[in-house]
């Protein structure tokens, strides 16, 4: 059929160009609706010349329903409405072949009529039955309410129907919602009825059948969709075949008194409102305006969801204590050409009309309610009452007047109402959705607006940003566009609608991700979580039951966002190749993959952006596109069937690794994304272990993590072979690096991943490039865990493969693991062996490293360690300058990790010096990088942070006594721990509670023996010499005890100033005993080997002492 020709014979020929523009063809045609050629320009006359036109088209014997070509099949939700005729086969037996057709024929009309109405697909005619969609070809952000408003409209219409006998007919109705496979599934010429795959159609047609003649049944998932829009009884739940479980439905008994969409569809799920101060606040002022008889109207504009209505209902709620009349009109997508719609549907709500009230009890309600405002409402009820189709008989006869005339009175008649009102009480008012306001109710406002600025009125004015307020830009109106929540005040959202009680992280990031402070989408997708089984409560919390998948779009939003894409049909294509992409496309790629005409891309994608379904940064080629919400974005994707996904992502990987390799190569991660959607697993594995070790060499640990973690899943679905292995032993190998970051050396992860390489090395023979870093990974956790004999074997086997291997590098870091090793055990002349060796070995290249092995540089490592071990021996001085250098050069690494490891044992060694304002710069950098990205230090810097504010008073002891134990608490490295335990112990000295520290050191001197970590052995027994001097017993033998022991260690590991700060304090505790000369004698010695650091705080306490005794 030609378009323009058809145009021409209806007399309209003028718009031919306006359809041409608009690409509408025969296949379109059915599914125009009214709003649609409102939206093509098209005047209420020739809109309704073109519906009774399409409608008479049908009547050329009713097409076969879907005989248009069909879009290609997708994944979506569906309504999907059966509807039967009750009694139809009786009747067949009754009435004559002819006479039957006919009634068929007129019933199919009559349940087509409605469900074209309210712009559903009737797919499928079957004699007696009527099958029919709601949400495909094209959905509405309200597909569940439209099937129930046809539903019950078919229901009406059926029942007005007879046979040739006379006998009345009657329909039943069964909606399901549902995720369906609908579309062209099998190609031209398949039957309609494989349109849809899904147990929805199927489930719509039970349901039908559970409903007495004239009734509409919906299902459970229908029925969460329609909120109080109507009035709905449970009927339980029932058997049905083809259902494994009880199926429970509903029977739809009418629209319920809602005063509006709002209120009906979320009833008592009221949030509280957040993020919206500032617009209250003005909102508030033009109400004491209004009330002092400046009247105001607010114009509140913003995208669906963003909380317009919300606003309105909390102001109502505000002023429900203060003395006013509170009136509220309600837009309709469904009336939005019936004359006055909001206005009449007020007056209804208001004069308080029920269902069986007769025509004379209206009318008394009507003039009750109108001499609320008027002393004589006698001259407004007629004109009233007439709109309302309430008959009037002759005590209030019609007025005898033209249209015009009869509407001027009738808008009179309101606004004296208005006016009426306002003199008693200030008024408020609110129109909602005015967008969908017919014209008629337009006028009228643009009058009430006019009226207002002299009265005591407040009018709130919602409305969509496409929606063009007239009324801007006068002195009594405020225009309001209410922008997206913050994440913070989406954070509140959140734990609002959990009851107080905190989501995990990752899911809380998730839904904040997801919903970018649309107040709507954050509810909807927290209550989906809440409802999805992913959480369980555990006391004061909620704690994920599994690991995290891909949060679905809650059913209550998809036909929102499905219908912001069936807008743009012929781009929708353009749309889902850019969510296959990601939520932000180049165009470069996008034309790369959609492999479409320049001219028709760059068009299509001006249509997106025109439709604000995205943004667009610069110009093509080098323009980047980004969905406007990444809602809309999963809503495009999802829509495509999972076949057509796994081809674009494949065609996406070929595209990338192809024509853009730098891309590739700067993200691989992207590559790996799509090479696994694209089932391209193999390929998929390599980019996600290239994705690691970038991320690892940027120290993005939990990025590295998760792409390491991905690839080996993925190769766990690969045949096996050595080949596999070798490539399993690399991913474990890189992951065990990350794990140690963010985990710490004793997690159960990093000794999983570095056991099961060893144990793959094995297997195979191991290759020393692999069987290295294997046996590293493993030297690690058992060192960490205290196992030191295990850690000693290790290290040495460390240094036997390395020089058995010729490879230097190798060999650097086998005495990497040997000086830490030693530092643990308390060997320093040991340790500085060794980084001696390790310094001779080093070269710059060597940093790559720190992503094999430890996780951090072997230089800085080595500094830093030297460093502490040189003040052990006696060199404070050169102790500080190595200490120095090491911060010096992580930080000129910039590296992370490595810059932590330094200034962790800068600290150790301040502490030692005495410094506390060196030592408060080391814990003050520390806890800025740990808060940054290596939350596992946090702790630490916390603990230090503690230490040193203790050491300032009495007071501040006390307090910190408490964080550090907690600290403790949780602390199990067992390199650290003991040191902790020294700083906890030196802090109850100080607070004057000898016994908690007497209490924390006794294990950890016990710990020594049974683990071998000996490097703190000397300070623990000092300390403890020196608090059992304080307790209550003042137990000097064995603090004397204790005091020998610190002096022995100190001397068995070479240690000269340990060996000074426990002869210092022997000392004293002799000569207080009156041993002065015992006492001399022990110290000098000692003292009289330093030949620097002089300044220092020990040397100046044990000079002091020396001079005392001589």
């Amino acid at each position: 059929m030609d378009i323009a020709a058809w145009l021409s014979g209806l007399g309209l020929a003028k718009y031919a160009t306006t359809f041409a523009k608009n690409e509408i063809t025969p296949e379109v045609l059915p599914h125009l609706s009214d709003a649609d050629l409102k939206a093509l320009g098209l005047p209420m006359g020739p809109r309704k010349l073109v519906l009774a036109a399409i409608s008479e088209l049908g009547k050329s014997d009713m097409p076969a329903a879907g005989s248009t070509p069909r879009p290609e099949a997708e994944r979506r939700q569906l309504t999907v409405m059966f509807v039967d005729l009750v009694g139809s086969t009786a009747l067949s037996g009754r009435l004559d072949p002819e006479e039957m057709a006919e009634v068929i024929r007129t019933y199919q009309h009559a349940v087509a009529a409605e469900i074209t109405r309210m712009d559903g697909h009737v797919a499928k005619f079957m004699g007696d039955g009527v099958l029919a969609y709601f949400g495909w070809p094209r959905a509405h952000e309200d597909e569940a309410e439209r099937a129930v408003r046809a539903g019950l409209a078919i229901a009406a219409a059926v029942a007005k129907l007879a046979t040739p006998a006379n006998e009345a007919l009657g329909a039943r109705v069964g909606i399901a919602t549902g995720l369906v496979v609908v579309g062209d599934l099998v190609g031209e010429g398949a039957a309609q009825e494989a349109a849809v795959v899904g147990e929805t159609p199927n489930l719509a047609a039970r349901l039908q059948s559970l409903a007495e003649v004239g009734s509409v049944v919906v299902a459970a998932p229908t029925r969460r969709l329609l909120g109080e829009l109507f009035e709905l009884v449970d009927l339980g739940h029932h058997d049905l075949k083809g259902f494994a479980t009880p199926v429970q439905a509903w029977l739809v008994v009418g629209e319920s008194q809602a005063e509006g969409r709002f209120e009906a569809l979320h009833g008592m799920r009221l949030t509280s409102l957040v993020g919206r101060d500032q617009e209250l606040a003005v909102l508030l002022e033009c109400w004491r305006r209004a009330k002092a008889g400046r009247g105001q109207v607010a114009l509140l504009s913003g995208e669906p969801g963003i909380g317009k209505s919300r606003i309105a209902v909390t102001l109502r709620e505000r002023l429900r204590g203060e003395e006013c009349v509170s009136l509220g009109y309600h837009g309709s997508p469904y009336h939005t050409n019936s004359a006055l719609f909001p206005v009449l549907d007020q007056l209804r709500r208001a004069a308080g009309f029920e269902h069986e009230d007769t025509p004379e009890m209206k009318v008394a309600k009507l003039q009750t309610l109108l001499a609320l405002a008027v002393p004589d409402p006698t001259s407004a009820i007629p004109l009233i009452a007439e709109h309302l189709a309430i008959p009037t008989g002759d005590r209030y006869p019609a007025p005898e007047v033209a249209p015009e005339q009869k509407k001027a009175k009738m808008f009179q008649a309101l606004l004296a109402q208005l006016d009426g009102l306002a003199a008693k009480q200030p008024v408020f008012m609110t129109a909602e959705d005015i967008h969908w306001f017919d014209p008629t109710s337009l006028e009228l406002f643009d009058r009430v607006v006019d009226r207002i600025e002299r009265l005591p009125v407040l009018l709130v004015i919602t409305f969509r940003p496409e929606f063009v307020p007239r009324w801007t830009g006068r002195p009594h109106v405020t225009l309001l566009t209410l922008n997206r929540l913050g994440w913070s005040e989406s954070t509140v959202l959140i734990d609002h609608l959990a009851g107080g009680r905190p989501l995990p992280a990752e899911v809380q990031a998730h839904i904040l991700a997801k919903t970018e402070g649309v107040p709507l989408f954050v509810e909807e997708l927290t209550k989906a979580v809440l409802e999805s089984g992913l959480l369980r409560e555990t006391g004061e919390r909620y704690e994920l039951t599994g690991l995290l998948p891909p949060l679905a779009i809650p059913s209550t939003l998809q036909d929102s966002l499905l219908a912001r894409l069936d807008r743009l049909t012929p781009i929708k294509e353009i749309a889902q190749i850019g969510a296959v992409i990601g939520r932000e496309f180049s165009y470069e790629l996008l034309a790369a993959t959609a492999q479409m005409d320049e001219p028709k891309l760059r068009t299509a994608l001006n249509e997106l952006i025109h439709a604000e379904l995205a943004f667009c940064r610069d110009t093509p080629p080098d323009a980047i596109y980004t969905f406007k919400h990444a809602l809309v974005r999963d809503a495009a994707y999802e829509s495509l069937l999972k076949s057509r996904r796994q081809q674009l992502h494949c065609r996406i990987a070929t595209v990338l690794r192809e024509r853009f390799p730098d891309r590739a190569e700067a993200e691989p991660e992207v590559l790996a994304h799509h090479a696994t959607e694209g089932g391209l697993l193999d390929d998929a594995v390599s980019y996600w272990h290239k994705a690691g070790l970038r991320a690892n060499y940027r120290s993005a640990n939990a990025e590295a993590i998760a792409h390491l973690s991905r690839g080996l899943d993925l190769l766990a679905t690969l045949p096996e072979t050595p080949a596999r292995d070798n490539r399993e032993i690399d991913l474990q190998l890189a992951l065990g690096i990350p794990q140690l970051a963010a985990k710490g050396h004793r997690s159960a992860e990093v000794m999983a991943a570095y056991t099961r390489a060893h144990a793959l090395c094995n297997r195979h023979g191991g290759e020393t490039s692999r069987l290295f870093p294997a046996l590293r990974g493993l030297w690690t956790g058992y060192r960490a865990r205290g196992q030191m004999r295990t850690a000693r074997d290790l290290a040495d086997q460390l240094v036997t493969i390395a020089r058995r291997s010729g490879d230097q590098s190798l060999l650097l870091e086998a005495h990497h693991a040997q000086w830490t090793t030693h530092y643990c055990l308390g060997e320093w002349r040991s340790v500085c062996e060794h980084t001696a060796q390790g310094f001779a070995l080093y070269r710059p290249e060597h940093f790559s490293h720190a992503f094999i092995y430890s996780g951090h540089d072997s230089a800085v490592c080595a500094t830093a360690h030297e460093g502490v071990s040189l003040w052990m021996l006696g060199f404070p001085d050169r102790a500080l300058a190595r200490a120095e250098e090491a911060v010096t050069l992580a930080r000129k690494l910039a590296h992370a990790p490595s810059v932590m490891q330094a200034l962790s044992l800068a600290f150790v060694l301040h502490c030692f010096r005495n410094d506390a304002a060196a030592a408060r710069e080391e814990i003050e950098a520390m806890s800025q990088i740990a808060h940054d990205g290596m939350p596992r230090w946090i702790p630490d810097a916390n603990l230090q942070m503690a230490y040193i504010t203790a050491l300032g008073s009495e007071q501040q002891a006390r307090a910190g006594m408490t964080t550090i134990q907690e600290a403790l608490a949780a602390d199990e490295d067992v390199e650290a721990k003991g040191f902790y335990v020294c700083l906890f112990a030196s802090v109850c000295g100080l607070a004057g509670e000898a016994e908690a520290g007497l209490n924390a050191l006794k294990p950890a001197i016990e710990e020594v023996a049974a683990t071998g970590v000996r490097l703190w052995e000397s300070e623990l027994h000092r300390i403890a010499g020196n608090l059992l001097l304080g307790s209550a017993t003042l137990d000097l033998e064995q603090s004397e005890a204790h005091y020998l022991r610190a002096i022995e260690v100190a001397r068995e590991q070479h240690a000269a100033s340990l060996d000074l700060r426990a002869s210092t304090s022997l000392a004293r505790l002799w000569a207080h005993r009156g041993d002065r000369q015992k006492a001399y004698d022990l110290l000098a010695p000692v003292y009289a080997w330093f030949t620097e650091g002089c300044d220092t705080r020990d040397l100046v306490d044990a000079k002091e002492l020396l001079d005392q005794l001589r």
